[in-house]
């Protein structure tokens, strides 16, 4: 059997699956919203994929789409459901309750009003997500021609968004390797990332992580005027996303604007005097920016959440009393193992078996940081690999850290994984079988003396 053939076999079972999921879902909510809005979805997700992949590409890109669409509908239905089942509760997040949800139902009678983006953005409530509202107003407005405008109906959209997350990882793994083995780098990364965890939450940390995802991957891809011009949408919409995620992406941005002035420009003094003034712009623009006090205030709320989080554990009280410069690295560490320790999940507000997912996603981004470091200290990647990815992953990890100082948590963290992620996976293939089998094992190790030290030592 040719691949045509397999890749037709692929894509027309997680078709079949997707249908009966959906069909299931509607029963059990009663809406039929849910069974046209995913049919509506499914259409643009696949035209989507066919835009973004080359030819030769596309039907691989249709499968993962399906696949994962399938996946992640059947994940976060179960979950939806459990929680109304155990806990009486329809979220994990409190914002999705207390904010997002009643946002969209809200969203829905100003869009049915003629509301557009820019309204939402003038409105002081709205303004510092004012995309995401308008979003999750568009599908509700939908829904009610047909149905109800519900919260798995909102979830059902997010899981479009979160499911073309593999599909443009994908498209980046294909600039690089082979089709097998970008295929299961998706599938990897579609499976064991935060991925399907945040799939299940209405916030708008899945739609930041797709514009991230489509600006590697557009920086990543030739220098045209085209991607540049998709480039300055995307990181349009992110801004509207949220106005500080907007600002730090401008950083890719400034890459890809790097790469085309050393592509163009020879003389070494222009460039050096073309890279000076597009940084005394951008620095200028940012400090005189209102921007930067709402920034401001969100670190100053997000530290405070940050530290009733680390005095709920005695490693993170204790890394964030460590002397300055130290203490960064520490808590740079421990929010990359999170949910850390991995009973974390059955404590206070956490959702227990329903966060498991959660929990497997913190524990393969352990080992894959654990592959990286080996990487590149041992196998010295860092030094072949191209400009643009050194400066994308060098970009990534100042903007980790800085998030890392002010919470554990990968909502805001996981937007720049792929570029991380992608190291991780040049690492990994650098390595002789003996070499990851080795670090399998020793990384296995660690992370369970890390759990004693803590659980046990009381650290």
């Amino acid at each position: 059997m040719n691949e045509k053939s397999i890749n037709g076999i692929y894509i027309a079972f997680s078709l079949i699956i997707t249908i009966v999921v959906v069909l299931w879902d509607m029963y059990l909510d009663k809406n039929v919203s849910i069974g046209i809005l995913s049919t509506v979805l499914i259409a643009f997700g696949v035209s989507f994929t066919a835009l973004i992949q080359k030819k030769e590409d596309v039907k691989n890109g249709i499968y993962l789409f399906l696949l994962f669409y399938a996946i992640y509908l059947i994940y976060s239905s179960s979950v939806h459901y459990g929680l109304i089942n155990f806990y009486d509760v329809v979220n994990i997040v409190p914002d999705e309750e207390h904010y997002f949800y009643p946002s969209a139902i809200e969203a829905t009678k100003k869009i049915d009003q003629g509301f557009t983006l820019f309204d939402f953005s003038d409105l002081l409530i709205y303004s510092d997500t004012a995309a995401m509202i308008y979003f999750m107003g568009i599908v509700g407005s939908f829904a009610e021609v047909y149905g109800e405008n519900s919260v798995l109906l909102q979830k059902v959209s997010l899981i479009f968004v979160a499911a073309l997350i593999p599909v443009v990882m994908y498209g980046i793994s294909r600039l690089y390797f082979s089709k097998t083995i970008s295929l299961n780098v998706a599938i990897v990364y579609g499976l064991f990332s935060f991925v399907p965890f945040l799939s299940t939450i209405i916030l708008r940390d899945m739609h930041i992580a797709l514009m991230f995802i489509l600006t590697i991957y557009i920086v990543l891809s030739r220098l045209t005027i085209v991607n540049f011009i998709l480039l300055l949408i995307v990181t349009f919409i992110s801004y509207y996303l949220r106005p500080q995620t907007g600002i730090f992406m401008m950083g890719f941005v400034s890459v890809y604007f790097f790469i085309f002035i050393q592509s163009t420009i020879k003389n070494k003094y222009m460039q050096f005097f073309t890279y000076m003034s597009f940084l005394l712009i951008a620095l200028v623009a940012v400090l005189n920016s209102p921007l930067m006090d709402m920034f401001n205030q969100i670190s100053e709320s997000s530290a405070g959440r940050s530290e009733m989080q680390a005095s709920s554990s005695s490693m993170g009280a204790k890394m964030a009393k460590l002397p300055l410069g130290l203490n960064v690295v520490a808590l740079f560490g421990f929010s990359q193992i999170q949910p850390f320790p991995p009973s974390l999940i059955f404590k206070g507000e956490n959702r227990g078996i329903f966060e498991l997912w959660h929990l497997l996603a913190g524990v393969s981004w352990f080992f894959g940081w654990g592959f990286l470091i080996y990487g590149l200290k041992v196998k010295k990647i860092f030094a072949s690999l191209d400009l643009k990815v050194k400066l994308m992953f060098l970009f990534a990890m100042l903007y980790l850290i800085l998030i890392a100082t002010i919470e554990f948590n990968q909502r805001r963290q996981m937007a720049v994984y792929p570029i991380v992620y992608l190291l991780m996976v040049f690492s990994y293939l650098s390595m002789s079988i003996s070499e990851r089998t080795k670090m399998w094992f020793g990384m296995g190790i660690f992370y369970i003396i890390l759990v004693v030290l803590l659980n046990y030592l009381k650290l």
